[in-house]
């Protein structure tokens, strides 16, 4: 197996630099990002605006084909950038987009991919031990596997650059353009198969303007941070962008017996990105980033006796009991992309390769317990290596074509180490393993318009996938009065309990149709049915059961889903509001399973049938009234198996998932509103800020009676000063005004205790930002 993913691995790997020299070649019909293939238009057209090209940060060549009035003679182009909103562009998607600013990610401290589900409907996401291992959800669609060497059903896009493992994207959150997500399967456009949903992240670009901002932070327990960009015009043809972020503060958490913290940060990013304008229609953008962590992770709290090393049955938000557990992060990566992007007066075509790396060695107490219980060492070498490129094509004036391949490879060496107690005997677990994925696929997208008003869209795409995993469990005694594991192992030391040595491969067709009608200007309704794909899985741990590690099955999703999106009185507002209906098979889910009345695992497993439904509302207010702005969003969710689960990969779960049982990571409700006011005093401004957030308690896990999260909420205050020019601003803000401390993830630990993660406290902070 393994020589045989490196043959496929050394090929596709020697095919790079033909990549980027390929958009030259005749064979530029292979591809495309554009989900609508309309044409850019001036920032006064009426007309849609493709969102993902112009997400890119490409200023558009406008031939006289797409302008006739724009262009006097031939070979003359004239440059037009497009400065609507994130929100404006997304506007005619046949489907739900939910768009945040740059602005909007800075003035609520939105820095991680994680943190952008508190104000998006319909996303969830919650660190599961490590703070390199977050859980991701789109209206319950995801994969809420703790242990980070899975890709959930959530496709993460960094700079159009698919990110398959959480790690990829640790620190990247900096110097942001906006974040749009998406929802319902994706893959058509751009990108790998996915089957909730997919959040796009765009840095700001390089420009011919020379200027960029400082920023220095000071917030609660003692955090540090200072940021800058700066964007360099090198020559007519060259401009760079550098962007920076360093993090660095003490833990909000307190050891009751030691007194050390926990959660503390120590987090440096950098990016540098550089734009060259090969002639008038085409350009090369290159993207060298670079992120290294060496924060302590956070530790939950073990509900049991303080006695046997827990910390009680009522502890403080911020108390845990980790003892002599030197919980850590050790991790730093970093990688390079390059996109090329050529314009022709019947399209754009657009090609983008990456490759990166990644090392970390992470300790967790994963259980909170100062007893070596379950306490992990994330040991492990990531490598991925992906391709896009896309053809955009308005062939007609009534049809529109985009046609795409994708293709990556990404492979993982570990040597995960899990700390047991059982009985009397303190043993090691460790999975040393290697796991690799080669996907490929091909992508076509249509729009033709039937009226006027009416547009029909229809997509295809066809997938192929191969996984590979080859390792296992052994067993390790490192304190004990006896060298054999008790039953029902009755394992000697060195043992192997678990073991898996295989290869899957297998290919899908997936495919969407759907109306779009617009309705008035700037207004339209839709309808879709698309269907959805995601590869299968292994499960990583250390685990003590043999089937806990088997192979879990390839999820499908058929997704039906209307909306209507408006947007009114020249953009100062915006309505989108969407409802759903998802019937799955073969759901992948996270389940607990006990072994013996003393010991547990969790494992993967499938749900043969279920199903979600549910709506979302979307509303933003820009200067309706003067000076005003709101944000305000809503999300229902009713999702539910529909099949009885009793065993999973041989263990029998107790309770079993019965029919009509809650779907792990889907809350029922959740809603976000944010307000911002300007007061203008003669030439300064006051801007005020109010932003709240609540999502309905949810499960973590199925199978698992304590792993239902409680109801989380916050409430956050923002004031700056500046001048009206924007040349520098100063704030302060808090976070979590009310000191919530409701639990975010929670579990049945190795002791059969309630383990729980608590929601940050209070933050309070004070930033300075300059402009030059």
């Amino acid at each position: 197996m393994k020589s045989y993913f490196l043959r496929h691995s050394s090929r596709l790997l020697a095919t790079v630099p033909a990549y980027i020299v390929l958009p030259t070649l005749p064979c530029l019909l292979l591809a495309s990002t554009s989900s609508l293939a309309a044409t850019a238009t001036t920032v006064t057209g009426s007309q849609p605006v493709d969102a993902k090209h112009v997400a890119a940060g490409r200023t558009r060549t406008l031939s006289t084909q797409h302008h006739p009035k724009a262009i006097a003679h031939k070979g003359e182009a004239e440059q037009i950038r497009v400065t609507r909103s994130r929100a404006q562009r997304h506007l005619s998607t046949p489907g739900t987009v939910n768009v945040i600013s740059g602005k909007e990610l800075r003035s609520l401290h939105l820095e991680s991919p994680k943190d952008i589900a508190a104000f998006t409907p319909g996303v969830t996401a919650t660190n599961a031990v490590s703070g390199s291992a977050p859980i991701f959800s789109i209206r319950g669609v995801g994969l809420d596997d703790y242990v980070g060497t899975n890709m959930g059903g959530i496709g993460i896009y960094l700079d159009g650059v698919f990110a398959p493992f959480p790690v990829f994207y640790t620190g990247q959150m900096l110097d942001i353009d906006s974040v749009a997500t998406e929802k319902g399967p994706q893959g058509f456009d751009m990108g790998r198969s996915t089957t909730g949903g997919s959040i796009n992240i765009q840095s700001v670009k390089p420009s011919d303007k020379f200027g960029g901002y400082a920023e220095w932070g000071y917030s609660s327990y003692n955090t540090n941070r200072g940021r800058f960009a700066i964007n360099t015009p090198i020559t007519s043809k060259i401009s760079n962008r550098l962007a920076f972020n360093y993090v660095n503060g003490d833990g909000w958490q307190k050891d009751i017996n030691t007194g050390k913290r926990y959660g503390a940060q120590d987090l440096l990013a950098i990016r540098n990105l550089t734009k060259f304008e090969v002639d008038d229609t085409s350009s090369v953008l290159l993207n060298l980033h670079y992120t290294r962590d060496k924060g302590t992770s956070t530790s939950p709290q073990d509900l049991g006796p303080v006695s046997k090393g827990d910390t009680g049955l009522h502890p403080a938000a911020n108390a845990v009991s980790a003892g002599n557990t030197s919980g850590q992060r050790n991790e730093n990566g970093g990688g390079l992309s390059v996109n090329y992007t050529k314009e022709f007066n019947f399209g754009t075509f657009s090609s983008t390769t990456a490759i990166d790396f990644y090392r970390r060695d992470d300790t967790d107490n994963y259980d909170g317990s100062a007893l070596h219980i379950s306490d992990y060492r994330w040991n492990d070498t990531a490598i991925v290596q992906s391709h896009d490129m896309h053809l955009r094509m308005k062939l007609a004036k009534i049809f529109h074509l985009t046609v795409g391949v994708f293709e990556s490879y990404d492979k993982i060496d570990g040597d995960y180490t899990s700390l047991r107690l059982q009985s009397s005997s303190a043993i090691n677990l460790n999975n040393h393993f290697s796991q690799q994925n080669l996907s490929t696929g091909v992508y076509v997208n249509t729009v033709t318009n039937i009226t006027k008003k009416l547009d029909f869209i229809a997509s295809g795409r066809f997938s192929y996938d191969e996984r590979g995993f080859n390792g296992g469990s052994r067993y390790s005694a490192i304190a004990s009065d006896s060298p054999r594991l008790f039953a029902p192992y009755y394992a000697q030391v060195g043992d192997a309990l678990t073991g898996v040595n295989a290869r899957h491969e297998y290919h899908r067709f997936t495919g969407r149709v759907g109306l779009r009608y617009k309705i008035a200007p700037d207004t339209y309704a839709y309808g879709t049915i698309s269907n959805g794909y995601k590869a299968g899985s292994y499960f990583a741990a250390p685990v003590l059961a043999a089937g806990a590690l088997d192979y879990v099955k390839p999820e499908n999703l058929i997704a039906y889903e209307i909306g209507i999106k408006s947007s009114l009185f020249h953009n100062k507002l915006m309505v989108e509001g969407s409802l759903f209906d998802y019937e799955y098979h073969n759901r992948q889910t996270l389940f607990f399973a006990p072994i013996t009345p003393t010991a547990n695992s969790l494992t993967l497993g499938t749900i043969p049938r279920a199903r979600t439904r549910g709506g979302e509302l979307s509303t933003t207010l820009h200067n309706l009234v003067p000076n005003l702005d709101l944000r305000g969003s809503f999300a229902y969710l009713d999702a539910r198996a529909k099949s009885p689960v009793n065993y999973i990969n041989g263990l029998s779960l107790d309770p079993p998932v019965t029919r009509n049982s809650s779907l792990p990571f889907s809350p029922r409700f959740s809603w976000s509103a944010v307000t911002r006011y300007n007061i203008n005093v003669d030439r300064y401004r006051v801007t005020l800020q109010a932003s709240y957030t609540w999502k309905d308690n949810m499960w973590a896990a199925l199978g698992d009676n304590n792993a239902k999260t409680s109801k989380i909420s916050s409430l956050g205050l923002r004031m700056e000063f500046g001048p009206q020019t924007g040349k520098w601003n100063a704030a302060v803000y808090v976070d979590n005004l009310q000191n919530r401390k409701g639990n975010t993830y929670s579990f049945t630990g190795s002791d059969n205790n309630r383990i729980q993660y608590i929601q940050s406290p209070r933050w309070i902070g004070c930033e300075l930002h300059y402009n030059f």
